[in-house]
């Protein structure tokens, strides 16, 4: 019975579930298999973290309470919607592993049919997509080159070593195996094994914490009033033609950021290619900097590897054109709708927060609603909802 009861389990349950069943779990769809729905990749904000999932989770015991851009969506079009985000990853994990992998997945087990989705919202964040691309490239790129990343990397090269990865993928293990039937059976370990953890390593990695300074730096303007920002805000991606050492602990090399724009556009040619009949929409997500009015003439903010320091507003504004430009021609080229959410979010950011007041991160709830309601309007339009947004404000 386990498996036809998924859809119906409380969210304080969703951690037991496999990792690559959990999308039936969710409770933004109307049955446990999802039918001509929309589907969401990305990272952490596909999965809807941040303040407002961390108060359901400790005042919902029993239900499943909306708490992602999933849900609302769902709430506002009536069309089932499901997460493929994971936290912590970039592009190629976010956009092409965890879809394809679940998808896979689900589909090798048993009495488990999951079509197609009719749409896919990928997700771009601006504030840290990139840099965790140019991670990912430091990180698997240089185990094969056995070196450094070259200031002037060939593309053919990376291509070739991103074919190889999401091959891998397309080569993972999806046969039909008695253990992977056995999904009651694997919740309870998974339920068991989560616990301890949960034991175990209470508090050892405590949360980031953002500071207020007695002496504001960051100031945004809020119902018209100068109001103080949290110290160490994610921005869009600082990069630079000539780094000296001091820089190459904040800033991304000018070539690096146009491998992580690379590795964007080449996990959004796959996934593409492996859902043919699928219509792809691109949901530019503002970083916390560039969702608010920013009147000082410096905000503190985090750079690559989280390093903390300050920079020129001016900066991180044109900046942040830069980097939606560069999506926006990506979704051009690939006929794909571009939807920059930026215009909706700083409006409601002009009349009050929407991150934290914890986690300055994610969106909290207002902020995903505004992220909802902008993207379910795409859906509720009669002539299909093909969008192409601008970066000018």
């Amino acid at each position: 019975m386990f498996p036809k009861i998924l859809g119906k389990l409380p969210l304080r349950l969703y951690g037991s579930i496999d990792k690559n069943l959990r999308i039936l779990a969710q409770s933004s769809k109307k049955s446990t298999l999802p039918h001509e729905y929309i589907a969401i990749a990305g990272d952490s904000y596909a999965v809807g973290a941040g303040d407002w999932l961390e108060e359901i989770r400790g005042t919902s015991f029993f239900g499943s309470p909306s708490y992602s851009p999933a849900h609302l969506i769902n709430e506002k079009t009536g069309i089932d919607v499901v997460s493929f985000g994971q936290g912590g990853v970039g592009s190629f994990g976010g956009i092409w592993k965890e879809p394809i992998t679940q998808f896979l997945h689900i589909n090798s087990v048993k009495n488990y049919h999951l079509s197609p989705p009719k749409y896919f919202l990928v997700f771009f964040y601006e504030g840290n997509d990139i840099y965790d691309n140019v991670n990912f490239l430091r990180g698997e790129l240089l185990q094969v080159q056995k070196g450094l990343l070259k200031e002037k990397a060939e593309l053919n090269e990376v291509l070739a070593f991103l074919n190889l990865e999401f091959q891998k993928v397309l080569n993972g293990d999806f046969n039909r195996s008695l253990w992977k039937n056995m999904i009651f059976t694997r919740s309870l370990f998974q339920g068991i094994s989560n616990l301890i953890k949960e034991l175990v390593f209470f508090n050892k990695n405590p949360p980031f914490y953002f500071s207020f300074p007695e002496t504001p730096i960051s100031l945004g303007l809020i119902n018209g009033e100068k109001t103080p920002l949290p110290m160490h805000l994610q921005g869009p991606s600082l990069f630079s033609a000539n780094l000296n050492e001091r820089l190459k602990e904040l800033y991304i090399s000018e070539e690096e950021y146009k491998l992580g724009l690379y590795v964007f556009e080449q996990s959004l040619a796959a996934l593409a290619e492996f859902f043919p009949q699928t219509e792809i929409k691109i949901v530019f997500i503002p970083s916390p900097l560039s969702s608010y009015q920013i009147v000082s003439s410096k905000v503190s903010f985090r750079g690559y590897i989280e390093k903390k320091s300050l920079v020129e507003t001016v900066i991180i504004k044109k900046r942040h054109v830069k980097v939606c430009e560069a999506i926006q021609t990506i979704a051009l080229a690939w006929e794909v709708s571009f939807l920059n959410t930026t215009k909706s979010l700083r409006k409601v950011a002009s009349q009050e927060f929407i991150h934290g007041p914890i986690d300055w991160d994610h969106f909290n709830k207002r902020g995903y609603e505004a992220l909802s309601t902008d993207i379910a309007e795409v859906f509720l339009k009669p002539d299909g909802g093909a969008r192409t947004d601008n970066c000018i404000y």
